[in-house]
């Protein structure tokens, strides 16, 4: 992985959109985002790269500024199931395997160049010691985390994949887009014949 130190401009602006995005999902004053703050790291990821490969140590945690980044899970033939996608002001490092404290099971990868601020999640647990807004935003990360993990469990299994295929574009606008369609297709759990089919119907019905 490549760190990289933006311009004095740039940083402002990472760091307003990181206090911007933290403080819609919790009230954290100034000395909480500072001290916050003085742990982040800028990195930069090429397309294709890792964040976190399965096997590895999952220890940190990265807010996206820009780009799109895929979680996925590979399997023993080398199939890769795609768990979820993280885009602009979301963050990323699987949750789970930052608890288990075991090797990560999921693999993180860049779909598109990435720009982001990257903070240990040993840092992150310590600022929640320290900062009790900071243990509230924790809390609420997680329930957030439960909540989209629950509609994905009834999305694949009590969906079909035409259904599967409109809460995808509902949740996700434009970013069909920004990744291969094989990564959709892992996502919805169909093939990329099936939803080359769903494209099309899709856009027979918005020409009519």
């Amino acid at each position: 992985m490549t760190a990289t130190k933006p311009t004095a401009p740039s940083r402002m602006a990472d760091l307003a959109a990181f206090r911007a995005a933290v403080r819609a999902i919790a009230e954290l004053d100034e000395d909480a985002l500072a001290a916050a703050e003085r742990q982040l790291t800028p990195r930069s990821l090429a397309r294709g790269e890792h964040f976190l490969r399965a096997g590895d140590q999952a220890a940190e945690v990265i807010f996206v500024v820009e780009g799109v980044l895929r979680e996925y899970f590979l399997l023993e033939d080398g199939t890769e199931r795609t768990k979820a996608f993280v885009v602009e002001h979301q963050i990323s490092g699987s949750l789970a395997d930052l608890l288990s404290g075991e090797p990560s099971r999921a693999s993180i990868v860049a779909e598109e160049p990435v720009r982001g601020l990257v903070i240990a999640h040993r840092a992150l647990r310590a600022l929640g010691e320290r900062h009790p807004a900071w243990s509230t935003f924790g809390l609420r990360v997680k329930e957030g985390l439960l909540a989209r993990k629950a509609q994905r469990e009834y999305e694949l299994l009590a969906l079909d994949a035409a259904a599967r295929y409109r809460a995808f574009a509902e949740q996700f606008p434009g970013l069909e887009a920004r990744v291969a369609a094989k990564q959709v297709a892992s996502y919805l759990g169909i093939t990329a014949v099936h939803l080359s089919r769903l494209r099309r119907r899709r856009a027979g019905r918005a020409t009519r």
